[in-house]
């Protein structure tokens, strides 16, 4: 019992520390760019450290003086094309999930109308089967959609990011 007390203790202190220190300043180095624009590495650092500021902060993005005048039009031109491939795999994602979706429709069918009662496993077995086509579909349209989701709304937090240089 005394352990827990500490690491709630402990807990309670880092996250009043966290509270303190809002952190949603990014720095970017020298590494972070490649033949004077944004190298995709950068762009992935970025978009990284970014992922747990809270859509409420404004972000600060800290790049090196000689990379401020493209350094926008890149960042622009970077996440335009990431979300074109969100959109692409979002209307992906609604595609198999309907085509998982009939599928196990179509065996639950089979299973319940065309399997007789007689052989009661059978139907059982299609189903099991039916019912993991149909939750296969249901994770498709409502978990993986929801990711596709955050990254684009995370693109578009960093795209309204304050852009400073030193």
């Amino acid at each position: 019992m005394q352990k827990r007390r500490i690491f709630l203790a402990l807990e309670k202190k880092l996250l009043n520390k966290n509270k303190e220190n809002k952190e949603n300043e990014v720095v970017l180095e020298e590494a972070d760019f490649k033949d004077e624009k944004l190298s995709w590495a950068g762009y992935n650092r970025l978009k990284n450290e970014c992922e747990y500021i809270d859509y409420s902060d404004q972000i600060e993005i800290k790049i090196p003086q000689r990379y401020d005048a493209d350094f926008k039009n890149c960042l622009e031109n970077m996440a335009a094309n990431e979300l074109s491939k969100i959109k692409k795999d979002k209307i992906e994602a609604r595609i198999k999930a309907s085509i998982l979706f009939f599928i196990g429709i179509i065996i639950l069918t089979i299973g319940l109308v065309w399997i007789n009662e007689a052989n009661v496993v059978r139907q059982e077995f299609t189903l099991i089967i039916s019912w993991v086509f149909i939750w296969a579909a249901a994770e498709k349209l409502f978990f993986d959609r929801r990711d596709l989701q955050n990254n684009r709304y995370n693109l578009l937090h960093i795209l309204t990011a304050k852009i400073n240089t030193y």
